[in-house]
């Protein structure tokens, strides 16, 4: 098998990738859009809210009917909105996958938007606002974005705000779905018992009334802050993050990124679950993570702890980073996290979703798919030396912080 995996073109024009796996009768499709929040101007939270809408009517089905559509067979579907794609995506048995590609055109070219539903589902949003911001950990990661990029298009949550959900009008939501719904914007994925043939012939066949053309999206690079954020709130524990540099989506530094990540808070056997929970008892809730965009990425470390131990916490953190950089992770830390990257990758990737998500962002994002065998030798391929000299480059003392919860100081 090649590097590359060939991107297949529809006589319609629309991009579409099909991974036959016949060992089980199941098919993954999905639909990938980019429309996210790093595209938005002032009307932040539109994508998400396009995201909810095409599933309230179609010109023929009621919301009821989707689900009951697609559920009635004991199917899943169901979507999602990243700063950089939104994803709308059906699970179903082989032989009644042709339902789903009915039903996700028919979501995709032929919403009402319905104003009397729209408003029902803006208060449906504002909920899902509420309820995202009375987790605290869930508002750390965000403002780790902020920390990250300051107030820029990359740190935007995708749900948008109450003040911005509240302003976006029938009129925002059809100009917006008319202008990134179109056919250069979209690739389709598809993952499971079901033959390259039928899928081009259903590809053409549902997917032929989608509205020509090619959004032309321009996205500025945006430079670190590392912003120090304090963001009060009443809670039990302080929710810590520490963010640093991190890289960009496909690329080799990035598999040398994730290493990193794993070796120093990816798992339980990691530098930092073993030091602050194992050793010291400071915490429940300790890891490192990476953030990963097309032109930028970067780091975080996140903690919960009480109050009165987030000085010692923090201490124990940069000086497990100091020492990372001047010492880098011992060899068995080393093949260990690698390890854990390549089986974990394989092992996520056993069920159909998942490739097709995996498959879908590429073609989406860069425009071609590698083979899962070409990211494995290049992975396999990387030595400690290679590891240690990436790692001086990554920690050069520039980082940001973000506390939520009881701020005294």
């Amino acid at each position: 098998m090649g590097e590359n995996l060939e991107i297949s073109i529809s006589k319609n024009g629309i991009r579409y990738f099909v991974e036959e796996n016949h060992t089980f009768p199941s098919v993954s499709l999905g639909v990938f859009v980019k429309s996210g929040s790093r595209y938005e101007t002032d009307k932040l939270g539109i994508a998400h809210f396009i995201e909810h809408m095409v599933f309230k009517e179609t010109k023929k089905r009621s919301s009821f009917e989707i689900s009951k559509a697609i559920e009635g067979l004991g199917g899943e579907i169901n979507a999602y909105t990243s700063s950089e794609y939104s994803l709308f995506y059906v699970k179903l048995l082989q032989k009644d996958i042709e339902v789903g590609f009915d039903v996700l055109s028919d979501i995709l070219t032929n919403p009402t938007f319905n104003k009397e539903l729209l408003e029902k589902e803006r208060e449906v949003i504002l909920e899902e606002i509420y309820e995202f911001y009375d987790d605290p950990q869930d508002i750390c990661q965000t403002e780790a974005l902020r920390s990250l990029w300051g107030d820029s298009p990359l740190s935007r949550n995708p749900l948008g705000t109450e003040e911005s959900v509240r302003s976006i009008t029938y009129e925002d939501i059809v100009s917006y779905f008319e202008n990134f719904f179109v056919k250069g914007n979209i690739f389709i994925s598809a993952v499971g018992d079901i033959d390259r043939l039928k899928a081009e012939e259903l590809v053409e066949r549902y997917f032929k009334d989608f509205k020509e053309g090619n959004k032309d999206i321009n996205t500025e690079t945006v430079s670190y802050k590392f912003l120090d954020i304090n963001y009060p709130k009443e809670t039990a524990q302080l929710h810590l993050a520490i963010t640093l540099k991190g890289e960009k989506s496909f690329t080799h530094e990035s598999y040398l990124h994730s290493i990193f990540t794993v070796a120093l808070g990816g798992n339980m056997s990691s530098r930092l679950f073993q030091k602050l929970r194992e050793e010291h008892g400071l915490v429940y809730t300790i890891y490192a993570y990476p953030v990963r965009l097309v032109d930028t990425g970067g780091t975080v470390i996140y903690a919960s702890t009480l109050p009165k131990y987030e000085k010692v916490a923090k201490e124990i953190i940069f000086e497990e980073l100091n020492s990372v950089k001047e010492k880098g992770f011992t060899h068995d830390e080393f093949v260990n996290a690698k390890n854990y990257l390549l089986g974990s990758m394989i092992l996520g990737l056993e069920s159909t979703s998942s490739r097709m998500q995996k498959n879908g962002v590429s073609g989406l994002m860069q425009g071609y798919i590698r083979s899962v065998e070409a990211i494995i030798k290049e992975i396999e391929g990387i030595e400690k030396d290679e590891f240690d000299s990436y790692l001086k480059n990554l920690l050069d003392g520039t980082y940001g912080t973000v506390r939520v919860g009881k701020i005294d100081g």
